[in-house]
């Protein structure tokens, strides 16, 4: 990279916005330079993304993600402006979006009104596609500081991650972009309760509803999956990444308690699930304990799938086995006797015996806040009770 496009961006903070069907959807980066090579950081409430691999040749910047198949490709307007694409590689179809990016720090969504903002902070009980035969529930926690907002929704297969956004008079306008979930949500505020409209990309939208409920909660995550015949034990042969085959039958696992991941690199929630089981694993795992990752992948081609979570390996520095599972689509046929599937993360855990013990549907990451701290507590208790077996 030449000393003259070196000097070309502006480093610093940025307002990024890209264009969907519902509007301008905006997000904060940071862009940091050193010794000529720069960096992108992607920001949504606490969550900071670092994207290292950036190159730069004329007026043509790439920005490639570092675990998902995803990238920017943006042009140099000038030093204070970029102007491109965000694209989701793994999408036949809707994987592209306008993405336009000025230097400077701003406010993620301007503010309109001169009235106070409504406090909406706290839980809420919320439909989405309220009405209809594909409505679902979801509970809502945002926290709120003046126009400020930050929050998430959960549901029974994960939750939104790290949504940000303003209140601004009676309206609330959220929204995250981490290269998988590209997400906007508005909605007006009527005394205790929210109506308004969710878009996914450009591709998915729909109508959802809220009620202030401080005891909104969602069912018990260990009841939603299970498993026939379980409790006889499970039996598991995948590859993992270098082509060798792995069973429970191999000799590392006799007689060790299990964590069976069932996940995928293209998954966001799966990251976050992983960023605590990597640790954790380190920190135990001569307790007598395994953790296995059952990696279904969005390619059928196994050198892809394979090249996929190697990535993700390495980015979070994961030294428990991964295993090339089979693609996404395929765990209810081979995951023997799985019912009711809801969703990737699926944490099943196994006794010294190799019987299905529990079944954890989904996960709730760090942007949850309290509902984090509370899976980490019963995860790490029913573990000590397996070991202690």
């Amino acid at each position: 990279m030449s000393l003259l496009t070196s000097l070309i961006i502006t480093t610093g903070l940025w307002k990024a916005v890209l264009f969907t069907p519902g509007g301008e959807l905006p997000f904060q980066l940071e862009i940091k330079e050193h010794l000529g090579q720069y960096s992108f950081t992607i920001i949504n409430g606490n969550e900071h993304m670092l994207l290292d691999e950036v190159t730069i040749k004329d007026d043509s910047v790439i920005v490639k993600f570092p675990v998902y198949e995803s990238e920017l490709r943006l042009k140099i307007t000038n030093k204070n402006l970029l102007d491109g694409s965000f694209i989701n590689l793994t999408r036949a179809t809707h994987g592209t979006i306008r993405l336009q990016a000025t230097a400077g720090s701003q406010s993620r969504f301007a503010i309109q009104s001169n009235q106070p903002p409504l406090n909406i902070a706290g839980k809420w009980s919320v439909l989405f596609s309220p009405g209809t035969s594909d409505s679902s529930f979801a509970v809502g926690v945002f926290e709120q500081k003046q126009n400020h907002i930050t929050g998430t929704f959960l549901t029974t297969s994960g939750d939104y991650r790290y949504l940000e956004g303003v209140v601004d008079g009676d309206s609330l306008f959220l929204s995250t972009f981490n290269g998988v979930f590209v997400y906007l949500f508005k909605a007006k505020i009527t005394g205790n309760s929210l109506s308004g409209r969710y878009y996914s990309g450009t591709h998915y939208q729909t109508s959802w509803v809220g009620l202030a409920d401080n005891n909104a909660q969602l069912p018990d995550p260990s009841t939603l999956t299970k498993i026939r015949g379980g409790d006889q034990g499970l039996a598991i042969r995948f590859p993992d990444l270098d082509s060798n085959w792995v069973s429970l039958e191999d000799s590392k696992y006799k007689e060790k308690v299990i964590v069976l991941q069932i996940m995928g690199s293209w998954c966001p929630n799966c990251l976050d699930e992983t960023e605590y089981l990597a640790p954790y694993y380190d920190k135990n795992k001569a307790r007598g304990m395994e953790i296995i990752g059952l990696s279904f992948e969005k390619t059928n081609d196994f050198s892809k799938a394979a090249e996929n979570v190697k990535k993700l390996r390495k980015r979070l520095n994961i030294k428990y086995t991964l295993l090339i599972a089979a693609h996404r689509d395929q765990v209810r046929a081979t995951i023997p006797g799985i019912e009711n599937f809801m969703g990737f993360p699926t944490t099943i855990f196994l006794d010294k015996t190799h019987k299905v013990r529990k079944i954890h549907a989904g996960f709730n990451g760090a942007a949850t806040g309290t509902e984090y701290e509370k899976f980490k507590d019963d995860f790490e208790a029913f573990m000590n009770m397996l070991l202690k077996e």
